[in-house]
C-alpha cells in the first residue's frame, strides 16, 4: 500500500511537508502543492480515513438534514455549505426529510461530527436531548425558541412587512397575497409580516385575498401563482400581488398577460427569492432577496468552529433581507 513516505521519497519532500499538503494544513506554495497531488495520484494514493479517525476522533463528515423543498428551490444552500466544508476537507451527506430523533440517532452513532439542521418542526421539549450535545449542531432558519443552542435564521417577518409596506407607500390596499406551502416556517413569517404591516396601516386584510399556494408537482408554484390571479380577477378587487416564492410570481406574471393586462400598468408584483430568472424575465420582477447562501455558509463555519476548536459559545444569527425593486411594481392606478 502506498504512504505518504513513498509520496515524500518519490517528490524528495520532507513527510512533513507532504503530511500538510495532504491533509490541507498549514503553508505551502502552490507549485509544490500541484506536485505532491500529481504524484498522490499517480501512485493511486489513497487516505486512510479509518485511521485518521482513530487519530483525531473525527470522521470529517457533516450531515445536512433538509426537506425536498431546499433541493427543489434553494440548492445554493447545499453547494455554500459543501464549499466552506472543502476548504477544511470535510465531507457532507444530505439527509432528507428527516426528526429531531432521527438527529439524535445520527449524532449518538458517532457517524457524524455535526449537523446542520433546516426549518424543521420542533415541538416544545423536544431539544432537550439534543441540547447536551448543542455545540455539534447547528439549525438554520425554523422556529426554535430556545436559547441554549446555535441558530442561524433569515427575518423572513421583516421581509413580508418591508414587500407590504412598500406596496401600501405605492398607494396599494388590496394586495392579493399568494402563499407557498403552509407547513414551512418562511410562509408563516412571511404571511405574518404581510399582516401585521396591514395592521399598523390602518387595513383590515381580507380573508378572500390570502391564496394558499400548491406543492403537490414541480410546476405547482407557477400553477399556483397563475391560477390565483385568474380566478379572482372577476372575484375579488386588488391592484398588487405579493408572493412567497419567486416562481408563484412568474404565474402570475402569465396570468396577467392572457387577460390582456400590464404590469406594472394594471397591477403590480413582488416575489420572493431573487432567484436567477427575475432578473431577466419582461418585466424584471421586483422581489424580495434571501441570503440563503450567506446562511448556509455562516451555519458551517459555526459548527466547524464548534467542532474543530472546542467552542463551547452558543451562536444566534439573524440575516436581514433587501428589497430588490425593478420594473414589477408602480402605483395604484387612479
Amino acid at each position: 500500500m502506498v504512504t505518504i513516505k513513498d509520496i515524500a521519497r518519490s517528490s524528495r519532500l520532507s513527510i512533513a511537508t507532504v503530511s500538510r499538503i495532504l491533509n490541507k494544513k498549514g503553508n505551502y506554495s502552490k507549485e509544490t502543492e500541484k506536485k505532491v497531488l500529481r504524484i498522490a495520484k499517480d501512485f493511486g494514493y489513497i487516505a486512510n480515513l479509518t485511521a485518521r479517525s482513530l487519530k483525531t476522533g473525527l470522521t470529517r463528515t457533516i450531515g445536512i438534514v433538509l426537506n425536498d423543498f431546499y433541493l427543489q428551490q434553494y440548492p445554493s444552500l447545499i453547494s455554500s455549505v459543501f464549499d466552506v466544508l472543502r476548504t477544511h476537507d470535510f465531507s457532507l451527506e444530505i439527509i432528507l426529510n428527516s426528526n429531531l430523533n432521527e438527529c439524535s440517532r445520527l449524532l449518538s452513532e458517532g457517524r457524524f461530527d455535526g449537523l446542520l439542521i433546516t426549518d424543521i418542526n420542533v415541538e416544545p421539549g423536544e431539544l432537550r436531548e439534543l441540547t447536551e450535545r448543542a455545540g455539534d449542531l447547528v439549525f438554520l432558519g425554523g422556529d426554535i425558541e430556545r436559547e441554549d443552542v446555535n441558530l442561524v435564521e433569515i427575518d423572513y417577518f421583516q421581509g413580508g412587512y418591508l414587500a407590504t409596506k412598500h406596496l401600501i407607500n405605492l398607494g396599494h390596499t388590496d394586495i392579493l397575497f399568494i402563499e407557498d406551502d403552509t407547513n414551512l416556517f418562511f410562509t408563516q413569517e412571511i404571511k405574518r409580516g404581510y399582516l401585521f404591516s396591514l395592521d399598523e396601516n390602518g387595513i383590515q386584510y381580507k380573508e378572500p385575498l390570502i391564496i394558499r399556494g400548491d406543492t403537490s408537482s414541480p410546476t405547482a408554484r407557477e400553477m399556483t401563482g397563475f391560477n390565483a390571479v385568474k380566478r379572482n380577477f372577476r372575484e375579488t378587487s386588488f391592484s398588487a400581488v405579493l408572493a412567497t416564492d419567486d416562481k408563484i410570481a412568474y404565474g402570475a406574471l402569465k396570468a396577467v398577460s392572457e387577460e390582456g393586462l400590464k404590469v406594472p400598468g394594471n397591477l403590480s408584483v413582488i416575489g420572493f427569492g431573487n432567484m436567477s430568472p427575475s432578473e431577466y424575465i419582461v418585466p424584471r420582477l421586483s422581489t424580495v432577496e434571501i441570503p440563503i447562501s450567506q446562511m448556509g455558509e455562516l451555519g458551517a463555519e459555526i459548527l466547524l468552529n464548534n467542532i474543530t476548536r472546542k467552542d463551547s459559545i452558543i451562536k444566534r444569527v439573524k440575516l436581514k433581507i433587501q428589497m430588490i425593486d425593478r420594473e414589477s411594481l408602480s402605483s395604484k392606478p387612479a
